[in-house]
């Protein structure tokens, strides 16, 4: 068995040595400006190495300026990129981490928005996600391709870096030729497993001997496509030791997937901890190069579970290392509760990327920005901190960064808000784990915590505070208004007894309906969070929703997994539907756009889940006494919005400069 310290034993990978066996594993910022590296790019990887990581794989640095899908993706083999590349290698060692490069191109999961060429893959068969049907690569530009990744590793090693990845994973453009299920050429790039994996060594052979023997050479690979049709374990095995007899790789990164189950190798906190391990070992077995595992590594636990029988040497810890870059040190110093944990929502960095923009995160707000200089405090204050949700609770840590002096009341018996009831919904459990490490720390840095402490204006005025911040978050809608229709205040029915809220739902000890209509018009997840809590209670559930498909808040993201577990659970989805009145045993409905009526009978239990309005009262009451007290708001009782937004106000508070009302 493993010793608890094997984390941090040091690993000799080829001519290196890491440090731990920590690795920050590729994935892609959107931080770059015409290809090229910036300050901003800079600043967040070493703020990784910084924090303890072992390895760097950046991602996804472009091979080949045909493939090239936005100037926010790097481009490796430009001249111009030259200097950014040796500043961002020299950033990276100042703190004994190792910087490799991925060498990537998409293939039929690109994008071809911007350049507006056809995408070029092995064989022209759309993508599931992209839906583009793409050109099939002809022998001069499986060539040139080959030729640019040689090109790309090159021009990486001159500018200081320890090696490149050569990504042959997860759909993308190496990792279609390896696929029978997308490879149908009949050439010598495709039929056979020999011929399908052709580009591939032709790949390796190339970059090997434009950068020489001794930076490092790894290959990221499926352990399994997770498709029928698709490359199983043994299929991976084969694969792995044909790359072995290279002589030319120096390590294996393995992971699992293509776009056929998209998201599954950035699997949400629905999936089960290290999820590719097993299959992991397995191919581990068939070599003896070191192998590196990733996706829902988070902690502690996790890695040391991964290592514990030495078949596998390194963990890739990415998202965690994009919620708290001093994980590795945290680790390392034993100060395990401290670590600001990655909740595996995919709101912040995923989602943000597909929506176009920078990677972000959910829980920590340095994302991009590790460059900005701290809040300037020169008066310390006394703080009261009205609401212990995760906007208030956040508000505290910060505030008591700042050599602030903070107060917290809540009026619940616990902290947490609405977060505290949406934790309870078994998938979406990890939510609360962000909770639990901002009341930690608010606790650890002296905050006062008040729970079941009910804030009246009077009681306010007469706190000792200097400042008080508002985070009394936000109610549901009971009306069933929807901003669609609004003509129709309130929803017909909406105030019989067996009509209540999603919020009301998750907080009840228990539910005993038969058949639930769960009434949908909502940003935020409520409406499929308790759609899917009552189908797994064994209610019957339906899910009623003016739009052409529930769950508009997952986004590309976290899509798939949503409308899976909707499924699992047997949840009922009636789209492009609107409920015209609430009857005592039946729920009227009407098509959006066909005008169809029809009802659904047998009826005891109507959930709205449509909005929630900020709940003001409090600040009102402040306004309407004239109290002479500066007042800042923050979270859902400024408007109701997402959790990374209410994370935001509260990690951005600064009473130096923000305004106050």
């Amino acid at each position: 068995m493993t010793e608890p310290d094997t984390l941090f034993t040091p690993l000799t990978i080829g001519r290196h040595r890491m440090r731990n066996r920590i690795v920050n594993t590729p994935h892609q910022t959107h931080l770059a400006q015409g290809g090229r590296v910036t300050p901003a790019q800079i600043g967040y990887y070493e703020a990784r190495a910084a924090g303890g990581a072992g390895m760097i794989v950046t991602g996804s640095w472009s091979t080949w300026r045909r493939t090239w899908p936005t100037p926010l993706v790097n481009l490796a083999a430009d001249p111009e990129a030259h200097d950014g590349h040796v500043a961002l290698a020299e950033a990276v060692h100042r703190h004994d981490t190792l910087l490799v490069g991925q060498l990537h191109d998409s293939g039929r999961q690109g994008s071809s928005g911007w350049q507006r060429l056809p995408l070029l893959a092995p064989s022209a068969i759309a993508d599931p996600i992209v839906r583009e049907v793409p050109k099939e690569l002809e022998h001069h530009e499986i060539e040139e391709m080959v030729a640019a990744h040689a090109a790309s590793a090159a021009a990486l090693c001159a500018a200081g870096w320890d090696g490149v990845e050569v990504f042959a994973a997860q759909g993308y453009a190496l990792a279609q030729f390896l696929s029978p299920q997308v490879n149908r050429r009949d050439d010598e790039y495709g039929g056979d497993a020999d011929s399908r994996l052709r580009v591939l060594l032709d790949v390796i052979s190339a970059v090997r001997v434009a950068m020489g023997p001794e930076p490092l050479l790894g290959v990221r690979m499926n352990t399994t496509d997770l498709i029928v049709g698709g490359l199983d374990v043994q299929d991976a095995c084969a694969i792995a030791r044909a790359l072995e007899r290279t002589g030319s790789v120096d390590y294996l990164s393995l992971s699992a997937g293509s776009n056929e189950v998209y998201p599954s190798w950035i699997a949400d906190m629905s999936a089960p901890r290290a999820p590719f391990a097993e299959s992991a070992a397995v191919v581990a077995d068939s070599v003896d190069l070191p192998v590196l595992v990733t996706t829902r590594i988070k902690d502690r636990a996790d890695a040391e579970q991964v290592l514990r029988d030495g078949r596998i040497d390194m963990v890739g810890m990415t998202r965690a290392l994009i919620a708290d870059p001093d994980l590795p040190r945290k680790l390392q110093a034993g100060e395990d509760a401290s670590i600001r944990p990655c909740i595996g929502c995919n709101q912040g960095c995923l989602g943000s990327l597909l929506a176009g923009g920078a990677l972000r995160c959910t829980v920590n707000v340095s994302v991009g920005r590790e460059t900005l200089p701290p809040p300037v405090v020169r008066q310390r204050q006394h703080a009261l901190v009205v609401g212990a949700g995760p906007a208030g609770l956040q508000a505290a840590v910060s505030l008591a960064e700042q050599g602030h002096e903070v107060q917290v009341w809540e009026r619940a018996e616990q902290p947490g808000g609405q977060l505290a009831l949406a934790r309870l919904v078994p998938t979406r459990a990890e939510l609360g784990s962000i909770l639990d490490h901002l009341l930690h720390r608010a606790l650890t840095l002296g905050v006062t915590v008040r729970s079941s402490k009910e804030a009246t204006v009077d009681d306010v005025i007469a706190s000792d505070a200097d400042v008080v911040v508002l985070a009394t978050g936000s109610a549901p809608d009971r009306t069933g208004f929807s901003g669609a229709f609004p003509a129709i205040t309130a929803i017909p029915g909406h105030d019989r007894s067996h009509v209540c809220s999603a919020l009301d739902i998750l907080a009840a000890p228990f539910f005993s309906a038969r058949r639930a209509v769960v009434v949908d018009d909502d940003p935020h997840g409520q409406a499929t969070s308790v759609a899917e809590h009552l189908g797994m209670l064994g209610v019957e559930t339906h899910l009623v929703t003016r739009a052409i498909h529930p769950g508009h808040w997952a986004g590309a993201a976290n899509f798939e997994p949503l409308h899976r577990r909707l499924g699992a659970a047997g949840v009922r989805v009636h789209t492009s539907t609107w409920v015209e009145r609430i009857e005592a045993t039946s729920v009227a409905l009407r098509g959006v756009y066909d005008g169809h009526r029809w009802a659904l009978e047998g009826v005891d239990a109507v959930v709205l889940a449509t909005g929630n309005h900020a709940d003001t009262f409090l600040y009102d009451g402040l306004r309407a006494a004239g109290a002479d007290l500066p007042v800042i708001r923050i979270g859902d009782c400024l408007a109701p919005r997402r959790l990374d937004q209410a994370i935001w106000d509260g990690a951005t508070i600064d009473l130096e400069v923000t305004s106050v009302s």
